[in-house]
């Protein structure tokens, strides 16, 4: 037998007693889920609890002890070739909790900027018409003042002539329902993208009003303190797209 023939049967017959090894690891493709991103600050401060470390329009220093809202309506606002993209929500908000959703695939396309409600449609505005979890059973709006669920519960403490005194944002009813614009030229891709809205507390206190807590420090009872909050609250978040 001639040596390159034996030489080929050695090498069948090695191959022949190896074993089978796991198959090579397969590369996963890459995500293409989108980010809702909250962020909260108070004029470029980051958001602290539990502490006295804002000052607001009307002078009052102030501290947050609970920041709780819904978002709906999120809106793509569409260009030339790019249609509206509307994701109906809601989001529930805690800045102390779940700040990020999946908002799953988006179109590719260049938008021209963001709309999003700072609070939930009236077809969601009804007792009884979001899943009965502990969140939103805690947002939810007294029967006898209309019901459906609050917007937002904003909380905490102020000082005032020395003395601190608490005070509650509360804002809710459908003719509250606070409605936000954000031009922005942006791109998407098909890829995995985030878009975050940062939302700056020091807004609910100014612009178009100085809402002076010292007046106001209980919001819920009052259409005209909750349209001042629905007003300042309009302008209060800010987009950013992060590729």
């Amino acid at each position: 037998m001639s040596r390159f023939r034996l030489l080929l049967l050695l090498v069948l017959a090695l191959a022949a007693c190896k074993k089978d090894g796991p198959a090579p690891p397969q590369p996963q493709p890459a995500s293409t889920a989108s980010t809702l991103l909250l962020e909260h600050e108070v004029d470029a401060m980051g958001l602290a609890f539990d502490s006295i470390l804002y000052v607001n329009a009307a002078g009052h220093a102030y501290g947050v002890t609970r920041l709780e809202y819904y978002l709906s309506g999120l809106t793509l606002l569409g260009s030339p070739g790019t249609p509206d993209l509307e994701i109906p929500g809601p989001w529930y908000v805690n800045a102390e909790g779940q700040t990020a959703f999946k908002l799953g695939t988006l179109p590719g396309g260049t938008y021209s900027g963001v709309a999003v409600q700072l609070g939930l449609p009236p077809g969601l505005n009804q007792t009884g018409a979001l899943p009965a979890t502990l969140e939103n059973l805690n947002m939810a709006w007294p029967d006898p003042m209309g019901g459906g669920y609050h917007f937002m519960k904003f909380e905490g403490h102020f000082i005032h002539n020395g003395t601190a005194a608490g005070f509650a944002m509360h804002l809710g009813r459908n003719e509250q329902l606070v409605h936000c614009s954000m031009p922005a030229t942006f791109t998407l891709d098909g890829t995995a993208d985030t878009l975050a809205l940062r939302f700056n507390l020091n807004e609910v206190f100014r612009n178009p009003h100085t809402y002076d807590l010292a007046t106001g420090n209980q919001s819920m009872g009052s259409m005209v303190l909750m349209g001042l909050l629905r007003d300042n609250c309009a302008d209060a978040f800010t987009f950013e797209h992060r590729p």
